[in-house]
């Protein structure tokens, strides 16, 4: 039972990590599209299988990240503007 936890951990962290590279813009065209293609290669399956074996509790918790996602990368934009970095 554990072992079905873990994996939908796993699959949650391959799909943030997807939609963060999906989302992720850095002005040049080619590194675009390559974030954008490897950012749905990680996003498509691991959707599928979270809908597939999960259902309602691999669902809500995917709304949950993908939200945390979203705020992350609001962040991101706005440190970026500021012009601070790391």
């Amino acid at each position: 039972m554990i072992t079905k936890y873990i994996l939908l951990f796993f699959l949650l962290g391959f799909n943030v990590s997807g939609l963060f590279l999906i989302l992720l813009r850095t002005g040049d065209f080619e590194a675009d599209m390559f974030t954008k293609i490897l950012g749905w290669i990680l996003f498509t399956p691991s959707l599928i299988t979270i809908i597939y074996y999960y259902k309602w509790p691999g669902l809500i918790l995917l709304l949950l990240f993908m939200f945390i996602t979203f705020i992350i990368k609001t962040y991101y934009q706005k440190e970026k503007a500021h012009g601070s970095s790391y």
